[in-house]
């Protein structure tokens, strides 16, 4: 390893090599320090930043995990949404190519109808008729057009007739006015000689007028514009007057809004931060809930996927919601009022619409003959259906049932007995006489009539009954959902309604079902919904009572209860015209064995596989979801609303804090207004006295001047009226010559233009007249082709009703057959929108959850390199800071060199240590033995100055001295030891473990 620090090297080299006394040389320590100040930074800032990246990339691993757990919990929706909307394609797919089938079976039936048709007379009969209705056409549209050119000609003679009116009124009208042009300027030149006249003796007393008037208007606009400026004054008095009233208003306002608004401000904080802690500790109620629902949602799809490896395996669950065992435990015991019918119904239909069997593809080719049962398919059925009664069970906290040989062969005899009685189960229940009979023979307590000590009719003790239609189970809710409301759910069924109804969902032939075989995994399906209508019914919790010992008085739900299931198909349909598929359950409790020879107790018959514990992890865990689910978003709603009300706070706040900051901007504004008006109200006052006094002299000069002109006028009076008059009676004349002249420009215009309208009337005239012959010519013709086309038509009609009269039955086939083909037609195009549409549907899902699931990939990508990242960085900065720590160690062991000075005349030593060399002292890791004889070949130094130790030094020393790996002295000098241990400090601190060792060590 090489060293950065020589000085170290060198000391280090020579107590390997001989021991010898040397000093320190202190000619470059400064830019020594300085070097190891800026590597010391450096490596410091590399730390932050790496530092930093950590944090940063452990904020985006928070980011993407958070990202994905969202992801994940969107999973299961998105692939509920495309196993519904499947569902809904097929179920639209199948409905196209059943309306296409019609179709095609109609149309093959319009195609014969219409080929035992002569449709030749229909088609004389429709030509003829085409005909008929173009002659009238022709007819009508003739008759139209002369219409039309009657009323035009009508038009233009009236048109014509005006035009001619209108010419000579404008001729006369010309001629008048020439008259009177000739007339007026005769006047006009009297006029102009009249006004000459006198206009000679008025112009010296008109100069003499306009400079008294001058004198006149110049005191009036004096005067005027002293009054202005007064008005002025007195109005910036009121103004100001009034400014300084209204400011002080303000001020009080503003003040008062100023305390208003800060008291609010205060309130709102406080508020804010009441809220803020709310929310803090919602988020991490909310925050541990997801994390618990993240780790129950991965167990139970770690429980799934391992359960799913097996493609042809399909697990089954039945899951107890927690709200239907608070309600049983809440009811245990008491009496059943309506509340309690109201609450079971809720919890069942959570109970209800959390549970749906799923089926397995391959068992729906395992035909099962139910009157003739193997043994193999009665285990495999009693397996699965008792698994799902004991899931249940655990989850409430009672004992297993236990699947037994004797209760098999009791529940199957019970069956047979059912068939043997062809009993309707459907109709009076249980065949409890026949179950009380076998009771007996199988060494099991019964009952009897009190009456007659005949096996009792009215009760029993063994049997859950469920009866169903054979070939008829449950379709899943979502689906059946999906199809009301496409149809509109035109008879508002409710959900529970729609959920809890049976549908025919029969699969094989007639020959099948006559022979009653079914499938496996419809049986299953039936099994599986027969125990979820016993515990999750609408109506009656008796059967639940029955299978899941919950009620107060049940004394099997502790101790050993045989169980077993069997079918029976009865031979005749029931009441109603059914074919019943009966489902026995039977259940013995250890206490009801009265002779275990005949009820082997012994002969229990495994339930658990290798995959039990998997069950129960994924049942477990997916009750603990379908409860942390709703609990997270109610949380996720409280903290929704929390944040609005914050939201609403901060903006509140900061609406407030405007509105302080406005109302100190109004105070400060509203006292600068205040203090200037109050200025003006000072200095106003005297203005306005100033411009009063001025106005009463301005005033009397104005009334001098105004006498002086009225003087002069009433002086001249005699000679103005005849200047005014003459000049008035020439200009009203002048100004009549030239409206005369005007008019008479106009009527000109008006002449020629009558002139041109009515020769422009006269031709429309002609070709109106000439239209009007050519088209009473055109109707004639028509009328005589309407004439021979109603004969055609008549005749055709005849030998069409003549056709009809004789092929009724032809054309009755066509038209049931068209009627026919347009309904299939139509029903085709419906059905074939819906497909289109279910399809379009199921893609946008598929694509969903496609895009779901790379993202969730993706995700995961992001977090194993994240991780990867942060481990790197991590390894990377713990060793950083390993370094940093070792060359403080070496600066400190340095510095403390420093201060150690070697004896006068200290010898030059020039020993090496060659390679084999015996020693106890460890090597320099890498370093060569070339390297280390340089080394100690050119370690020279030279001091003068006498041995000192610092403090720091002296504690080293006394530190290295008191290990038990110290250097062994040998006598020489005290610097000899303080070199030895700092050296020894030195190669510690890089790893290299003691100078000196053990002596019998053996060396590597």
């Amino acid at each position: 390893m090489k060293s950065k620090n020589s000085k170290l090297m060198y000391v280090s080299a020579a107590v390997l090599a001989a021991g010898a006394v040397a000093g320190v040389n202190t000619q470059n320590a400064h830019a020594a320090e300085v070097q190891k100040q800026a590597d010391k930074n450096a490596a410091q800032k590399t730390i932050d930043q790496n530092q930093k990246d950590l944090t940063q990339t452990q904020d985006q691993l928070n980011k993407a995990q958070t990202e994905k757990d969202n992801a994940v919990r969107q999973t299961p929706d998105a692939q509920a949404n495309v196993l519904t909307a499947d569902s809904n394609n097929q179920s639209a797919q199948s409905g196209l190519e059943n309306a296409q089938d019609q179709l095609k079976t109609a149309q093959d039936a319009q195609a014969k109808a219409q080929a035992n048709y002569d449709a030749s007379y229909e088609n004389n009969v429709k030509s003829a008729q085409n005909d008929v209705n173009k002659a009238n056409a022709d007819v009508q549209s003739t008759q139209e057009q002369i219409n039309v050119q009657n009323t035009k000609q009508a038009e233009a003679l009236n048109n014509r007739q005006g035009q001619e009116d209108a010419l000579k009124t404008n001729t006369e009208t010309l001629n008048r006015t020439n008259e009177e042009i000739s007339k007026t300027q005769g006047q006009v030149e009297q006029a102009q000689k009249t006004y000459d006249a006198v206009n000679k003796d008025y112009q010296p007393v008109k100069a003499e007028l306009d400079k008294q008037a001058k004198e006149a208007s110049d005191a009036q606009k004096a005067a005027q514009e002293n009054a202005k400026e007064l008005t002025q004054a007195q109005n910036e008095l009121k103004t100001a007057q009034d400014t300084a009233n209204k400011t002080a208003e303000t001020i009080n306002n503003a003040q008062a809004k100023l305390n208003s608004n800060t008291a609010a401000l205060n309130g709102a904080k406080t508020e804010l931060s009441s809220k803020q802690k709310q929310a803090s500790n919602l988020m991490n109620q909310r925050d541990q809930v997801a994390k618990d629902l993240q780790t129950a949602q991965t167990k139970m799809n770690t429980a799934k996927a391992e359960l799913d490896a097996d493609k042809d395996a399909v697990v089954n669950t039945m899951v107890m919601p927690q709200v239907y065992k608070d309600t049983v435990k809440k009811w245990n015991g008491k009496s059943h009022t309506d509340d309690y019918y109201k609450e079971m119904e809720a919890a069942s239909w959570i109970g209800w619409t959390q549970n749906e069997y799923k089926h397995n593809e391959a068992e729906k080719n395992h035909m099962v003959d139910l009157k003739h049962m193997s043994r193999a398919d009665q285990i495999e059925l009693n397996k699965f259906g008792i698994d799902l009664i004991n899931q249940l069970r655990t989850q409430i906290g009672v004992d297993p049932w236990t699947f037994n040989e004797s209760a098999l062969d009791f529940a199957n005899a019970i069956a047979d007995r059912y068939v043997k009685d062809d009993w309707d189960s459907d109709a009076n229940h249980h065949d409890s006489a026949g179950i009380n009979e076998l009771a007996h023979q199988y060494g099991l307590e019964y009952t009897v009539s009190r009456k007659d000590g005949a096996y009792s009719k009215d009760s029993q003790l063994y049997e859950d009954l469920a009866t169903d239609r054979f070939g008829m189970t449950e379709l899943p809710f979502a689906q059946v959902k999906a199809e009301a409301e496409q149809t509109g759910n035109p008879y508002h069924y409710s959900d529970q309604y729609l959920a809890y109804g049976p549908r025919n969902t029969y699969s094989h032939s007639q020959t099948d079902y006559n022979n009653r075989l079914d499938d496996m995994d419809h049986l299953k399906n039936q099994v599986y919904n027969a125990v979820k209508r016993f515990a999750f019914n609408y109506n009656e919790w008796l059967h639940a009572d029955s299978i899941l010992s919950q009620d107060v008085f049940s004394n099997t739900a502790k101790g050993k209860t045989y169980t077993a299931i069997s079918f029976s198909a009865k031979p005749t349909p029931n009441h109603w015209g059914f074919d019943d598929l009966q489902l026995h359950f039977i259940n013995v409790h250890e206490s009801n064995v009265l002779d275990p020879k005949v009820f082997n107790v012994n002969a229990n018959i495994p339930l658990t596989d290798d995959k039990s514990e998997l069950k129960k992890q994924y049942t477990d865990n997916l009750v603990l979801v379908n409860t942390l689910t709703p609990k997270k978003a109610n949380l996720d709603n409280q903290i929704n609303g929390l944040t609005n009300d914050i939201k609403g706070l901060n903006t509140r706040i900061s609406d407030l804090t405007k509105s302080i900051s406005d109302s100190n901007k109004t105070l400060a504004d509203a006292k600068a207004t205040k203090a200037d008006a109050d200025k003006k109200i000072a200095v106003l006052p005297g203005r306005v006295q100033e411009l009063k006094d001025k106005q009463a002299s301005l005033d009397k000069a104005q009334s001098k001047a105004e006498s002086d002109l009225a003087t002069y006028q009433a002086k001249n009076k005699d000679l103005l009226a005849q200047f005014n008059a003459a000049k008035s009676n020439l200009d009203k004349l002048t100004a009549k010559l030239k409206d005369l002249n005007s008019a008479k420009s106009k009527a000109e215009s008006a002449v020629a233009e009558s002139k041109a309208n009515l020769d422009k009337a006269t031709s429309e005239l002609s070709a109106i007249s000439s239209r009007l012959d050519e088209l009473k010519a055109k109707l004639s013709t028509a009328k005589t082709t309407k004439e021979q086309a109603d004969a055609n038509l008549a005749k055709a009609k005849t030998s069409y009703d003549e056709y009809v009269s004789t092929h009724k039955d032809v054309i009755d086939n066509l038209n049931k057959a068209n009627s026919e083909l347009a309904d299939k037609t139509k029903a085709y195009n419906e059905a074939k929108e819906d497909a289109a549409k279910t399809d379009k549907e199921y893609q946008a899902a598929q694509d969903e959850l496609t895009k779901l699931n790379n993202h969730i990939e993706d995700l995961s990508t992001a977090i194993t390199n994240y991780k990867s990242k942060i481990k790197q960085l991590n390894t990377t900065i713990n060793k950083q800071k390993a370094d940093q720590k070792r060359a403080a160690l070496d600066a400190q062991i340095n510095k403390a060199l420093d201060n150690v000075s070697a004896p006068k005349h200290a010898a030059t030593t020039t020993t090496s240590v060659q390679a084999g060399t015996s020693s106890s002292v460890a090597p320099l890791a890498g370093v060569s033995t070339a390297q280390r004889n340089e080394v100690l070949t050119n370690t020279v130094v030279r001091s003068n100055n006498a041995s000192v130790l610092s403090p720091q030094t002296k504690k080293l020393v006394a530190q290295a001295n008191a290990s038990k790996n110290s250097l062994p002295q040998t006598g020489t000098n005290d610097k000899l030891s303080v070199f030895a241990a700092l050296a020894g400090l030195s190669l510690a601190s890089l790893g290299l473990g003691s100078l000196v060792g053990d002596k019998k060590r053996k060396r590597n």
